[in-house]
C-alpha cells in the first residue's frame, strides 16, 4: 500500500489526537483554527490601522511600563478571572474619573 504524501498538508490546520476532542466553548470568541483576532462590526468605519479588527470605540495602543506594574496587572487579572485589557481599563477609568480633564488645542 503506497503512503500518502505529507507535502501539500497543513498540519496546524488539522486536528488530530486530543486537539479533535478540544474546542474552544468561550462566548463570542473565535477558535484558534479560524481567522485570528476579534472580527470588526459591520459598517464601522476604520481610520487608523490601530482599529483594525476591534469592535467599535476601541482601538490598539502600545504602551511602555514598568515591570513590576506589569506583573502586578497580570496577576490581577489571573486572580479576578478577567482580561488584561479590562483590568486596564477599569484602572485608568478610576484614575480619569478623579481628574479635571482640559482638551488639549487643537492640531496636537
Amino acid at each position: 500500500m503506497k503512503k500518502k504524501s505529507r507535502l501539500g498538508r497543513d498540519p496546524i490546520k488539522e486536528a488530530v489526537g486530543v486537539d479533535a476532542l478540544i474546542q474552544d466553548t468561550r462566548k463570542g470568541k473565535q477558535s484558534k483554527q479560524g481567522s485570528q483576532g476579534v472580527q470588526a462590526d459591520k459598517g464601522k468605519v476604520i481610520t487608523k490601522t490601530s482599529q483594525e479588527g476591534t469592535k467599535s470605540g476601541w482601538t490598539r495602543a502600545t504602551f511602555i511600563m514598568r515591570e513590576d506594574y506589569v506583573e502586578k496587572i497580570k496577576s490581577i487579572a489571573y486572580w479576578d478571572r478577567k482580561e488584561i485589557k479590562d483590568v486596564i481599563n477599569e484602572a485608568i477609568a478610576s484614575y480619569l474619573k478623579r481628574k479635571k480633564i482640559k482638551p488639549k488645542p487643537k492640531g496636537r
